[in-house]
């Protein structure tokens, strides 16, 4: 097996009051097909405080919330209202439209620790029924067998013979990594899949690169496998891997669509109320 070479390196500032790393969309990257949209950031201590996130809608994408740590409450205008805790994953198959808000909490050491990735959806399916879905920490898989010093936790995707819980849209490998300090990780990777890493915490170490929170190595399509190391003190970070779609991406507010005409037809129909209705809880 070959690993993969870095193309290049992305880089994302913490937002000033938040913390919040935003790697994508950005100019220098525009996305990760299949990847539209990451949030994440490092480890925060929230103590007893709560982030909340009041009602607002989607259509044509799932957006996927991988908790490393701490509480997420969701409630949608379907009807759900769940709660996922340390090491679990939630996601909204947006499909035709739905509106949901978001309560986060931190851990019991108050400690919040999260990753929001939007993935988008071919154009045959942006119109499906709209649903929600949660998993607790023990539906999702851990391996420590692809490397010293490293823990993978596999969210979506197949490595070997352990399969991540989340049906998502297309075929792809989403997985949480931690690493230790000198630690290191292989992971196979089909050709022709996008692949590429954001760095959640700590440091990392990629090809000759090192790498700070909100890096994002993206690899080129040269090899079958991705390896990353752990740098001095080990690191975190979220393993992306998928098969390009390769549609156009339009994206404007919680949409992700094909045409700007399309967008703009999601304004309206939320505007008129044609994606349902969700009363904010606070």
């Amino acid at each position: 097996m070959t690993d993969r070479t870095v193309a290049f390196v992305a880089g994302a500032d913490p937002q000033p009051g938040t913390g919040i790393l935003h790697p994508f969309p950005t100019v220098d990257l525009p996305h990760l097909d299949p990847f539209v949209f990451l949030d994440t950031g490092e480890p925060r201590v929230l103590g007893d405080a709560e982030i909340y996130v009041g009602p607002h809608a989607h259509r044509g994408v799932q957006p996927v919330s991988l908790l490393f740590r701490g509480r997420i409450e969701h409630r949608d205008s379907l009807g759900n209202h769940r709660t996922v805790h340390s090491g679990g994953i939630q996601w909204l198959v947006a499909g035709s439209g739905a509106l949901h808000e978001e309560v986060l909490g931190g851990d019991e050491d108050g400690v919040f620790h999260m990753a929001q990735l939007w993935v988008n959806v071919p154009a045959a399916r942006k119109l499906d029924p709209p649903a929600h879905h949660a998993l607790p920490a023990e539906a999702v898989p851990e391996l420590t067998d692809l490397g010293p010093g490293s823990r993978l936790r596999l969210y979506a995707g197949t490595v070997g013979s352990s399969t991540g819980p989340a049906p998502l849209p297309v075929p792809v490998l989403v997985a949480h990594v931690v690493l230790a300090a000198g630690g290191r990780v292989t992971v196979p990777v089909p050709t022709g899949w996008t692949a590429a890493a954001t760095v959640v915490g700590g440091a990392v170490e990629a090809g000759d690169r090192q790498l700070g929170p909100g890096d994002t190595p993206v690899f080129a399509d040269d090899g079958s496998t991705v390896t990353v190391g752990g740098g001095v003190g080990g690191g975190e970070l979220l393993l992306m891997c998928g098969q390009p779609i390769g549609e156009p991406i339009v994206m404007g507010g919680g949409y992700v669509m094909n045409t700007s005409e399309e967008i703009t037809a999601a304004f309206a129909d939320e505007r008129a109320g044609r994606l349902g209705s969700l009363a904010a809880s606070r």
